[in-house]
This record gives structure tokens, C-alpha cells and sequence, in this order.
């Protein structure tokens, strides 16, 4: 836990707020490197500026590798070689141990959302006496959301974590502390959203800081989470009759894939996301298409050397579009061979994927957060960095939030229990927004649906979104030790390769496909925490002990 209590006690961590959350270029203001807790928060738009940093530089260990190992490795969206990449092999079998690299690089990002939020709501209060109240409780509203956002991630990747609110308090001993119960982990999102709700200021997602919308979104998804489907329903609700969020494509100008350009930073969609700058390279910006874009003539595709190719989508995943008739979000998606995207290579008259395209033996690549060169970007891209937003959360999920809520109210499963994937409603309002979610999809309306279906469109709707998981996570029951129902989903899930093709344009479809199964243990739907970590504090792996709210 040595390094894990060296981002939560330093009281430099504010001071790392105030310098660096502006060199990281969020909004294109200048660094204040001058700047001292004391001097510092003294007018609104310090105040204002300070929150930058959550947005960003903390972020960094968690939203590349450890975002798609963990999700689209573990769900079946994506696979890879063994070799290709260690920050991925272990993520593909579910080996990862608490030695992963990894593993750690999630624990510590997510602690360093938490220690700098807590840097805030700590020394902001007392700072900035002169500042309006309503401008500081709406900076306290972003911090206390953004700390809710990382021990959300938290809680469904390590189960039973410290909640840390005042890193003082473990100065003397922090070789002792201890996890608290998942449920009041839980507990303690709720009530940080609560606050956010009640003091982010309504109506300005769009400039890329969350707003009082933002919170109530949040919250309905943690709620759901809990089977707390009232609750679920009526946050989901007070977003909706909002009127600050749309669907791109029927609400405002757009379609599936612009979505993840640069362009569409910061678009009425857009709920939660994290806010990157390509001006400074790796480490300011969003690392993810030099992951994942296909590998292409050198990789061309990028325009700046990167684009490894690391992952391919499963044949499952590609089935699973094939199946739905979904061309749209496929495309958006996944890179078929032959498939035309115009957004690429703008300046040559867009993009063809070769033929050839094989990543990962998947005959296919991703898409997703890829968004091309510099020049199809407005210079907004370089190695291994790129200025596309990572969405936490955005306005389709809401909807199938308010459609499963309902879902949910009527079907009333037992406490620790699942839906039961058959459950099934045909309530006019469920139905209303799980089909206004197909329709940008161009699927035809259904009738009904069962809460298989609902997960299938989730899959489909946030695929390399990093979310899927955590579906599976939950599909059995909140909080639940065992998970037959998501056992028996990844049991049927090719995460195969191919063999016998050539790479010749005539023979690009003469493959066989190769089949291989991998179903996680119960234990394995949580990774382990850190071996540095405990072996620093050994509290632990020991059992949880009750948060004293």
C-alpha cells in the first residue's frame, strides 16, 4: 500500500492540482506553477479551473490498457495472442494475478482520481472564503462526483476497498488500513452523487465539466447496479425531463460514428467524459487508438507511427452485430475488410480497410476511438496520444437505464438475485426508449423485450466502451458471490483465432475459424488488489470492516 498511500496523505496533492491541471492544457488556460493552497483559490475563475485536473492526468493509468484489458479481454468483445502485449495476456484466459501490471496501473489511476478530489473537498472550503458560495459548492459537486465516478470503477473491479475521504487521518497508519464492505462503498457513491446533484451547476456538460445532470445519470446507474429499480427510474427520469441530453442522430446533428471523433467533443450526448490534449504527447492525451488501430502498411492508418493492433474484436462480437442486423454500430465499431470510412484519411478521399485486415486472427479491427491522423483531426492528434474524449457515461445509457428499471420494478427478483434473463415487459415507456435506442441504430421497433435482450443491446450499444463487464458482473444479482447466469453467457463465447488464410485480395475470406473457450471462476469476476499493496498493509486481504458514516 506504500504507493497507493503516498497519492491519498501527500498534501501535495493539491498543489499538484493547481500546477499541473492546467500543463495538462484542459481548456487551453496556462499553468499557474506559482500558485499556493493559500493564494491560490481567490477568484471564480480559480475556483472554476481547479476541478480541470479530474478530468484528465489521473485518469491516464486507468483509461488505456488496464480500460480495455479488463472490460473487452474479460467480456469477450476482444482478444489477443499470448505475447502480444503483457498489459494484456493475463486479461485474455482471466490469470491476471496481483503482481499484473496492470492491475496495479487500475488501482493506482482510480486512487489518484480519489486523492485529488479529496485534495479539493478538503482545502477548497477554506481557501476560497472569498469566492462566491455557489461557484465553490459547484467545484466541491465536481470533485465530490468525480471521487463517486473512481470508487465506482473500484468497487466492481476489487470488490471490498478503503474509502478514503481525509488522507490525514492515516498519516501514522497507513500500514493498517483496512477495506470497508462493498455495500457501503456503495453507500458512499450515493451519497457523493447526492451532493453533486444538489450543488453542480444545471445545463453545462457541454463545456466538459459536469453539471447537476450529470450526477442524477450517474446515480441512476448506480442504482441500478444496487436493484434499486425506484430509485433507478426516477434519477434516469429527472435526466431525461432535463432536456440537456440527446441521442446524436435523432436529438441533433450526427450519426453512431461521429460520436468518437474529435469533432463530437463535448456533444449533447456526452454526459461524463474525460477530456485529453494530444499537445504534449503520451501522457496528456488518450492512448487508445495507438493501441488498437489496425496496423496497417506501417501504420498508416494513424498517420503518426503508432497503431499496433493489439486487440481484435471475437468472432462473438462480430457474430453478435451479424445477428442483430446491426450494420450501423458494427461500423462504428469494428473494421471489416473492404469497409469504407470517409472520416479517415480525409485528404485522399477517406479510407478503405484492407482487405487483408487479420488483427489478433480476428480478420477484423477496431474502430472505436480510433480517429485517423493529425490532419483528419485539425492537428488535434500525435504518437500515441490523440485529443478524443473517453466517455464514462453518455445519454444511450440512460435510456436503457430508465427501460431496465421498469424491467426491473415488475419483475421484483428476490433480494440477491438476478433478473431472470426471461423476464420480459412490454410497458409503453420501457419500450419507448429501449426502441429510440435501435432506432439510431436503424433496427426495427420491438414489441417486447427480455432482460437478455436488454443486455444483448447494451453489448452492442457500448461495445470497446469498457462496459460490458460489468454487466456481466451484475447480471446475477448485486453483489453476488456467485455468477452462474454470466458463467453460462462467457462459456459460449469464441475468443478463437483463424488459420489457412492467404493474405491475397481473392482469398481474404478462406479462413477457418478456430474455436477457444475461456469461462471465469466466480472469484475471477474480481481482480486481485495490488501484491505491493498488501504486502505494505496487510489489512487488506483481510476481512472488510463496517465504514463509519
Amino acid at each position: 500500500m506504500k504507493k497507493h498511500i503516498k497519492y491519498l496523505i501527500g498534501i501535495g496533492a493539491l498543489a499538484g492540482a493547481v500546477a499541473t491541471g492546467c500543463k495538462k492544457d484542459f481548456f487551453n488556460r496556462p499553468p499557474e506553477n506559482s500558485s499556493t493552497v493559500a493564494t491560490y483559490y481567490q477568484t471564480s475563475a480559480q475556483v472554476q479551473s481547479s476541478t480541470n485536473i479530474l478530468y484528465a492526468a489521473p485518469w491516464f493509468g486507468f483509461n488505456g490498457k488496464a480500460f480495455l484489458a479488463i472490460s473487452e479481454l474479460q467480456s469477450g468483445n476482444a482478444r489477443c495472442y499470448a505475447g502480444t502485449d503483457g498489459s494484456f495476456d493475463a486479461f485474455r484466459n482471466y490469470s491476471e494475478g496481483n503482481a499484473t501490471q496492470t492491475v496495479s496501473s487500475a488501482w493506482n489511476s482510480l486512487f489518484t482520481v480519489v486523492a485529488q478530489s479529496n485534495a479539493l473537498l478538503n482545502n477548497l472550503p477554506g481557501a476560497a472564503t472569498g469566492v462566491a458560495p455557489a461557484v465553490v459548492n459547484n467545484a466541491l459537486g465536481e470533485a465530490h462526483l468525480m471521487r463517486a465516478a473512481a470508487y465506482f470503477y473500484l468497487v466492481r473491479l476489487f470488490g471490498n476497498v478503503p474509502i478514503v475521504t481525509n488522507p490525514t487521518d492515516f498519516v501514522n497508519s497507513f500500514q493498517t488500513v483496512p477495506t470497508n464492505p462493498v455495500v457501503d462503498v456503495y453507500k458512499f457513491i450515493t451519497i457523493d452523487l447526492q451532493f453533486a446533484e444538489a450543488n453542480c451547476t444545471r445545463g453545462v456538460a457541454s463545456t466538459g465539466h459536469v453539471s447537476s445532470g450529470s450526477a442524477s445519470a450517474l446515480l441512476a446507474k448506480v442504482y441500478l447496479y444496487m436493484q434499486d429499480y425506484a430509485n433507478a427510474r426516477k434519477e434516469a427520469e429527472k435526466v431525461i425531463s432535463s432536456g440537456e441530453f440527446g441521442l446524436m442522430g435523432l436529438d441533433f446533428a450526427g450519426n453512431y460514428v461521429n460520436l468518437f471523433e474529435t469533432a463530437s467533443n463535448n456533444n449533447k450526448e456526452s454526459i461524463i467524459a474525460l477530456q485529453w490534449t494530444s499537445n504534449g504527447g503520451y501522457g496528456f492525451g488518450n492512448q487508445i487508438q495507438s493501441v488498437i488501430a489496425i496496423s496497417d502498411n506501417g501504420n498508416a492508418l494513424t498517420g503518426t507511427g503508432d497503431g499496433y493492433g493489439e486487440l481484435g474484436p471475437t468472432w462473438d462480437l462480430q457474430d453478435a452485430y451479424k445477428a442483430a442486423g446491426d450494420t450501423i454500430r458494427r461500423h462504428g465499431s469494428i473494421m471489416l475488410p473492404g469497409e469504407f470510412y470517409s472520416e479517415l484519411h480525409k485528404a485522399s478521399g477517406g479510407y478503405t480497410t484492407p482487405l487483408s485486415v487479420n488483427e489478433q486472427g480476428s480478420h477484423a479491427g477496431m474502430k472505436k476511438y480510433v480517429v485517423g491522423t493529425p490532419a483528419d483531426n485539425n492537428g488535434s492528434s500525435a504518437a500515441q496520444a490523440t485529443s478524443v474524449n473517453t466517455y464514462i457515461m453518455r445519454y444511450a445509457d440512460v435510456y436503457l437505464i430508465e427501460a431496465e428499471a421498469i424491467l426491473g420494478m415488475a419483475a421484483n427478483p428476490a433480494v440477491g438475485h438476478g433478473l431472470d434473463t426471461n423476464a420480459s415487459t412490454s410497458d409503453a415507456t420501457a419500450l419507448k426508449y429501449f426502441n429510440l435506442v435501435r432506432q439510431r441504430a436503424g433496427l426495427p421497433a420491438k414489441t417486447s423485450f427480455t432482460f437478455r435482450d436488454l443486455i444483448k443491446e447494451r453489448r452492442l450499444e457500448f461495445a470497446i466502451e469498457g462496459d460490458y463487464w460489468y454487466d456481466m458482473q451484475r447480471i446475477d444479482g448485486f453483489n453476488s458471490a456467485t455468477h452462474p447466469v454470466a458463467r453460462a453467457i462467457q462459456a459460449s463465447v469464441n475468443k478463437g483465432d483463424s488459420s489457412g488464410a492467404g493474405t491475397a485480395a481473392n482469398k481474404y475470406k478462406d479462413y477457418t475459424r478456430n474455436v477457444q473457450y475461456y469461462v471465469p471462476t466466480d472469484a475471477q469476476f474480481l481482480i486481485p488488489i495490488p501484491a505491493t499493496d498488501v504486502a505494505a498493509d496487510p489489512n487488506l486481504s483481510k476481512p472488510p470492516v463496517p465504514y463509519k458514516f
